[in-house]
């Protein structure tokens, strides 16, 4: 490497280096449009497909907005309201560690009362210090789901 290109070369990591100094230090946007998410999914590859299926549309009856069967894979699509829930099987699902959901509702406690007995619940309601009151159940696949209401 020439002197030139070793000047250009350094100039232009000091250029990146103080480009993001300065982005550091200024105030972030409140909204970046390019950004903007217009649909959130969460995709979920559980082992027991069917199993999870019926959970998610007969127990918390989220309505299935698209759903294909297919030789070789499957899936569904719940409409939660804010987000998709999206089953996805293709013959080699493993179960996924390191995901939970949370879900904010308008009553939990109503939730609770008509969920009793038809869930494996993690944890009952209960009053969170930081001001909500949530409910944490188990899907089939073994997705934990904490429903929540802000005080």
């Amino acid at each position: 490497m020439g002197p030139g290109a070793k000047r250009s070369f350094l100039q232009s990591r000091i250029s990146v280096k103080l480009k993001y100094a300065m982005f550091l230090r200024s105030p972030m946007p409140i909204f970046n449009p390019l950004f903007k998410v217009s649909e959130f999914r969460l995709k979920l590859y559980p082992q027991n497909y069917k199993e999870c299926l019926r959970f998610y549309r007969d127990v918390l009856y989220f309505p299935i907005i698209q759903q294909w069967d297919r030789k070789d894979s499957k899936g569904v699509m719940f409409d939660t309201g804010a987000a998709i829930i999206e089953l996805l099987w293709d013959g080699s699902s493993v179960k996924a560690k390191g995901v939970d959901i949370s879900v904010q509702v308008k009553d939990v406690w109503t939730l609770a009362s008509k969920l009793k007995g038809k869930v494996k619940v993690i944890h009952p309601l209960r009053d969170n210090a930081w001001g909500d009151t949530s409910y944490a159940i188990q899907d089939p696949a073994g997705f934990e789901i904490t429903f929540f209401t802000n005080h």
